[in-house]
């Protein structure tokens, strides 16, 4: 009866959430086409602080944040999350305090309507190719020297398997080193929960972000990218095993 209610429900916020982005999507496009380029970054804005909510509210699911306070508003940052969901997104939008553009896999693109609007509002990038890896970083870090933030998810893809976290990938803070800016980490709790690693069920409930301390990178090196990591890493795993997340045991 569970797995047969968590189906529907799932289709129920499959429906809606194509619904919010069908109707986003084309105004979007028309302020880009009035505005510019340089409107994304308050359309971002939109989505973090009105859409995702929005989407977690129709769903049924109730988003406790905390450590927020820890974000400054006027500073850039890097964002990064565990990603053992697909509503990990909306529920990482919703949970930060100020826009970042999310860097976003290639396959994204295919997804109607919301590929057109991660095209649009974040950073796509090709893992198989090298030249989309490094022009994606470039844009990454370019983003960040202009004063915006990124989210990414540094394990690379949905984690499907018993643990916690995986390893992470070096872009993140590949990134945060080049241009100087810290590493503001987050760990949502109940994703799995509320909804299955295949994304076929889901069910209302609460999902809880937890912000750590922002993690400085001021006057590291590339050199520094090993041991920065893996402090990101531990401390995330921490946060699990405090809270007694049954997939930190």
């Amino acid at each position: 009866m569970k797995r047969a209610f968590g189906f529907i429900w799932g289709i129920w916020g499959f429906i809606a959430f194509m619904l919010v982005v069908a109707i986003l999507t084309p105004a979007y496009a028309i302020m880009l086409l009035l505005f510019g380029r340089k409107m994304s970054i308050n359309l971002v804005w939109v989505n973090y602080h009105y859409a995702s909510p929005l989407l977690l509210w129709l769903c049924g699911i109730q988003l406790k944040v905390i450590g927020s306070e820890k974000i400054k508003l006027d500073q850039a940052y890097v964002f990064i999350g565990n990603h053992r969901a697909a509503i990990d997104i909306i529920s990482s939008a919703s949970a930060t305090p100020k826009p970042a553009r999310f860097l976003a896999k290639a396959e994204v693109k295919y997804i109607p309507l919301f590929g057109y609007m991660v095209a649009m509002l974040g950073i796509i990038v090709d893992r198989k190719s090298k030249e989309s890896r490094e022009l994606s970083f470039t844009k990454l870090v370019d983003a960040l020297r202009s004063g915006e933030s990124i989210m990414l998810y540094p394990e690379g893809t949905r984690n499907k398997g018993p643990e916690p976290l995986m390893e992470f990938k070096d872009g993140a803070f590949r990134a945060a080193i080049e241009a100087q800016v810290p590493i503001a980490y987050h760990v949502l709790l109940n994703t799995r929960e509320l909804n299955n690693p295949d994304g076929t069920q889901l069910y209302p409930g609460t999902v809880t972000a937890i912000w750590g301390d922002p993690v400085e990178t001021t006057g590291m090196t590339q050199a520094d990218l090993p041991r920065l990591k893996e402090e990101v890493w531990q401390e995330m795993r921490d946060i699990f095993a405090q809270h007694n997340n049954p997939l930190s045991k």
